[in-house]
């Protein structure tokens, strides 16, 4: 179902893919022949902003994976007891997420001095993490995350891959490809004050 070049040698993300369990008559749905496949229309069931809770979790168990540049979803090792059915999945029901208001200029402005003492700290790591990360790379640093995800991250203090990807900015891609190095950026802080006060 996720590696559509088995059949036709294609490879898409997850947009395209839930497109296709919804039965979205979508553009690139007809290029593609995809309304012609069997599992077309066959989770409709399921509203689209749940089959990426679904693709989340996924990921966050390694079930899923996301290779290159362009968010492609690939089945992994771990998946293959799922496929054969010798391993049972239970995933939870995301509840919705309710609508936030528009931030005023004021609120979206605002920098670490907006947050408790130990929040700002973390914002700060994540902060020179994501300019570390960006010039590794060459891209904006805005690219990896806006300054309001790294807020809500460091507000939150998420512990685990499935917390990270409730915050808003944290979609399947950015995840999987930043997710571990986020959580270790964090625990590293946690970790820092007990070690100096062992030491």
């Amino acid at each position: 179902m996720l590696r559509l070049d088995r059949e036709r040698g294609q490879k898409f993300g997850a947009g395209q893919i839930i497109d296709i369990l919804l039965g979205k008559k979508t553009d690139k749905v007809a290029q593609h022949g995809h309304d012609s496949m069997t599992v077309f229309g066959v989770g409709a069931e399921l509203r689209d902003a749940q089959w990426r809770g679904v693709v989340r979790q996924l990921l966050a168990s390694g079930l899923l994976a996301v290779q290159g540049d362009y968010g492609t979803l690939a089945l992994t090792s771990a998946s293959t007891e799922v496929l054969r059915g010798q391993r049972q999945v239970l995933l939870r029901s995301e509840p919705e997420r309710p609508q936030r208001p528009a931030a005023s200029a004021t609120s979206r402005s605002a920098g670490p001095d907006s947050l408790p003492a130990e929040a700002a700290a973390r914002f700060q790591q994540l902060r020179a993490w994501r300019a570390a990360t960006a010039k590794e790379q060459g891209v904006p640093a805005y690219v990896i995350f806006h300054d309001a995800t790294l807020r809500d991250i460091a507000a939150t203090s998420v512990s685990s891959l499935a917390e990270l990807s409730k915050v808003s900015g944290v979609g399947e891609t950015k995840l999987a490809r930043y997710g571990p190095q986020v959580l270790a950026v964090l625990q590293a802080r946690a970790a820092g004050p007990r070690s100096a006060a062992q030491g």
